[in-house]
């Protein structure tokens, strides 16, 4: 077997944590399980991290499926402005996307969403959970902004104060499939989280943002 680089090994701990928290929780994430789980000696561990605090804050730094980092890219230059029908075709397109991830990947929002909690207990992790909640809401901020660029439409509220509104949503539609299962009612969830965005939207002709 190939020796691996410490980058290498840092990623295969972060993504064999991922794996641990959801099937134990956090509590459950020791550095033996997870290490186990990536298959590589425990007296490894400390080449890659400092401490399991240290590993759980890269897990968090990470907890954004990377396929979501690229939804602001997927408003396409070549889609012809179609206004109020175009965004709410991309609104939806975004949140299916979103929905879609959770499916094949639920073990990872689950993950996320204990470290999301734990940190908010933890002194050492509280910074990294609320740098993941700012980077959320950077990047429905820039999706909001693009997609209304792209349909000659705006919102009524400014994106940077409507992507918090928006990741507030998706975490009520992350919590609706984590605890039911169900995609019926998850799907539910997800079209009135588009009927309540569009709420917002209206031609750019005649928006007048809403000031603080």
């Amino acid at each position: 077997m190939a020796r691996m680089t410490v980058g290498e090994r840092r990623e295969a701990l972060i993504e064999a944590a991922h794996q641990v928290i959801a099937d134990h929780g956090v509590e459950g994430a020791t550095t033996r399980r997870v290490c186990a789980q990536a298959q590589m000696p425990l007296a490894s561990f400390h080449y890659a991290f400092e401490s399991r605090m240290a590993l759980l804050a890269a897990v968090i730094d990470q907890g954004i499926p990377r396929d979501l980092l690229s939804l602001a890219d997927e408003i396409r230059e070549n889609t012809p402005a179609d206004g109020l029908r175009g965004v709410e075709r991309e609104v939806t397109e975004s949140l299916q996307n979103l929905y879609n991830l959770m499916v094949v990947d639920s073990g990872r929002l689950q993950a996320t969403v204990s470290l999301a909690l734990y940190s908010h207990n933890n002194p050492e992790l509280r910074e990294a959970g609320r740098q993941m909640w700012n980077r959320l809401c950077a990047i429905a901020a820039t999706t909001l902004a693009s997609i209304a660029g792209q349909h000659g439409t705006a919102w009524i509220v400014d994106p940077d104060d409507l992507g918090p509104l928006l990741i507030a949503a998706t975490n009520a539609i992350t919590m609706t499939f984590l605890t039911t299962g169900d995609p019926t009612t998850t799907q539910h969830v997800v079209d009135g989280t588009v009927r309540w965005m569009m709420s917002y939207a209206v031609l750019d002709s005649i928006a007048e943002p809403a000031t603080g």
